[in-house]
């Protein structure tokens, strides 16, 4: 299947800007997501995101294809647990409408507000397209966590701040109070090798080679035979995050002519299982799967500064509030 539509940035650009024109008002699109979107937060459950075309009468259309675009944000000051995620193209894909509607399951990696990009094309040539903006808040678990990480980090400057509060050890005490404090700030990152699994006969998968950062394409064929000339089939594909034991994607039962392509983006560096099922005329069914293991790329220090300097920050006013508080209880 062909992904000519995302071939090119200004086909995005021009759709945003422009509309659809004329065919807007004969195509209306609608979105839906369970659970809601008050209710989402980054890699946990996946999401399923459901989409209607219907015609100006409001009836589903009959047939008809999706292309779809997801965009991750970009945050303002404090970067994510997955950076080189932040702005960039999550999916792209092309889906067929069946009596109006698509859907499929997506784990959000990160917090922010999601654009998911959307034209419909209609058997007759109508074109109608928009743009849904999909808000994902953070864990409390993490802001909470956060803030007792603050609060720990203003402890020890504080302490640090009394005991290093002498004439001739103010500077290399404050030093070595940020020094230990620094600790805290390490950052590593991994990579692995790609592992490829058993393939069964009839279909394959085709997987570029995968990199944290960068969209790869994923393309399953259906190899036509005499029992299934047509390569007609019914597609469920799925891509399983193994160590979190997690499904970040999954398509169910799509149908199908031979083959299916897409680009996705893999976030985190580490092993994921990309799966499929086919279900063929006259009850027969075929699987496939690989064992793909993503190399992790280091982020960008950028990513990084922001809440450096914030912790940073936070001891180095714990340090003046000790040396203060000292200087008060000690009498000249």
């Amino acid at each position: 299947m062909s992904l000519k539509y995302f071939r090119a940035p200004a086909f995005f650009i021009v759709f945003i800007l422009l509309g659809a024109g004329v065919s807007a008002q004969e195509i209306k699109i609608y979105l839906k997501t369970s659970p809601i979107p008050e209710a989402l937060r980054p890699f946990s459950e996946p999401a399923t995101l459901s989409l209607l075309a219907t015609a100006a009468d409001g009836k589903p259309l009959a047939s008809g294809w999706l292309n779809l675009r997801l965009q991750a944000p970009r945050p303002i000051l404090f970067s994510t647990d997955f950076p080189l995620a932040e702005g960039s193209a999550l999916a792209e894909m092309r889906l067929r409408l069946q009596a109006g509607k698509a859907e499929w399951k997506y784990n959000f990696p990160i917090r922010g507000e999601y654009h998911l990009f959307v034209e419909v094309l209609a058997p007759d040539g109508t074109q109608s397209s928009k743009m849904f903006a999909i808000e994902v808040g953070e864990h409390r678990s993490k802001w909470l966590t956060l803030a007792a990480f603050m609060l720990g980090l203003f402890g020890i400057g504080v302490l640090a701040g009394r005991i290093f509060t002498h004439p001739v050890s103010n500077g290399p005490g404050a030093l070595r109070a940020i020094f230990y404090a620094s600790i805290f700030f390490a950052v590593s990152s991994s990579t692995a090798f790609s592992q490829v699994g058993e393939v069964k006969p009839n279909a394959r998968l085709e997987i570029d080679p995968l990199s944290a950062g960068k969209l790869a394409r994923i393309r399953w064929i259906l190899d036509a035979d005499g029992g299934n000339a047509g390569r007609g089939a019914l597609l469920s594909l799925a891509i399983t995050h193994i160590e979190k034991k997690m499904t970040v994607f999954a398509i169910d039962k799509i149908p199908v002519e031979g083959e299916f392509s897409m680009n996705f983006h893999f976030v985190d560096g580490a092993e994921h299982r990309v799966s499929a099922r086919a279900e063929l005329p006259g009850g027969r069914s075929i699987r496939s799967e690989q064992l793909v293991s993503v190399s992790g790329v280091e982020p960008p220090v950028a990513a990084m500064l922001p809440a450096m300097g914030l912790f940073l920050t936070v001891i180095a006013l714990g340090l003046g509030v000790g040396r203060w508080s000292l200087r008060r209880t000690t009498p000249p």
